[in-house]
């Protein structure tokens, strides 16, 4: 296993887990552990060490369960209000957070109150710049109260992004994916310093889709990058098949996967315009690939072996994708090889 002490430079650190590896690992990095999530079917609560895990319903493919653990290169300290959970540092803070959506709750209202808590948080404490959010939740593109889930969903982020008065163009990182079964899960990371956003210039950006992707703009960039005075570390949303805002190749898993990682490539690109250093795939940049379809897994890894190569970071998920002819979506984190 490699070391802890290898990321000693990264002001945040991620690894990709199997339950057997975990607690070692945990152990390993003490009072550095800033979040830990699992996915899987059979959720737990802790791990044998005590640290809480948030949990999102969704398989695994290659295993029956995986963890996502990410630390920071300083000790940091646990938070906990009536909303959320978390962990934070003098750089650095992880929110995790989760909410019942009942029958009589409409999405984009458990939306809003998600946000706007998250907003209020920043807004009292020295973590001011949302970097990355990630978000999950089920029958994403079921038709609920005459509208798509996600449509819904993205009204109530867009409607706390206004009340709080902030700038669309500012939008931190971001992805929402259909989970199996369970709450609305979010887990975010903030930071004391500010990021820089990126976007791809193959793709219109998010917050400015035509009206036809629903009433209210998805309010993501296409990237975060973060630490810019220590070591960058770059953060791409979910990142699929679209140019411009339609979704190309919509019959073709191959096709998809392969112009997902044009995209990806694109936002590093823009992002090294912006001074960020080139990336060493190979140990630099992590990958979180969702895909529709179970039995699409061994095509969707081999295409991303044969173009990146072997990656020490790479995890499976099978989740429904925000757009129903969307059949993969990957997101990632790179490091800047600066040292």
């Amino acid at each position: 296993m490699m070391g802890y002490e290898v990321h000693q430079n990264r002001v945040v650190t991620l690894k990709y887990l199997v339950p057997g590896a975990l607690d070692a690992y945990l152990a390993q990095c003490g009072d550095r552990v800033a979040c830990v999530v699992g996915f899987g079917s059979n959720p737990v609560a802790t791990t044998k060490s005590g640290c809480p895990v948030l949990w999102v319903d969704t398989p695994v493919l290659g295993s029956d369960a995986a963890y996502e653990i990410w630390t920071a290169n300083k000790p940091v300290s646990q938070y906990q209000d009536e909303l959320m959970t978390g962990a934070g540092n003098e750089d650095i803070f992880f929110g995790r957070m989760s909410f019942q959506n009942n029958a009589a709750e409409d999405l984009s209202e458990v939306a809003l109150r998600a946000f706007s808590g998250i907003f209020e948080f920043l807004q009292r404490s020295n973590y001011s710049n949302l970097i990355r959010v990630w978000n999950y939740f089920p029958e994403i593109n079921a038709i609920k109260n005459d509208i798509e889930r996600y449509r819904g969903f993205s009204i109530g982020r867009h409607e706390a992004f206004v009340r709080y008065q902030k700038k669309v163009e500012d939008s931190p990182a971001a992805c929402a994916l259909g989970s199996h079964g369970g709450p609305l899960v979010i887990y975010f990371l903030a930071a004391r310093s500010p990021g820089l956003q990126i976007e791809n210039p193959r793709q219109i950006s998010a917050y400015s889709y035509p009206k036809q992707y629903g009433p209210r703009s998805p309010t993501f960039s296409r990237a975060t990058l973060a630490f810019q005075d220590t070591a960058q570390t770059l953060f791409i949303s979910g990142t699929a098949s679209i140019l411009g805002h339609e979704t190309v190749h919509p019959a073709s898993v191959s096709l998809q996967t392969r112009e997902t990682l044009v995209n990806i490539r694109a936002v590093i690109e823009q992002a090294v315009l912006k001074g960020f250093a080139p990336v060493d795939f190979a140990s630099d940049l992590a990958l979180k690939v969702y895909v529709r379809h179970a039995e699409d897994f061994a095509e969707v890894v081999g295409i991303i072996q044969e173009e990146l190569g072997t990656l020490s970071e790479l995890i499976v998920l099978q989740a429904d994708i925000c757009r129903a002819d969307l059949l993969v979506e990957i997101e990632a984190v790179c490091w800047s090889q600066a040292r």
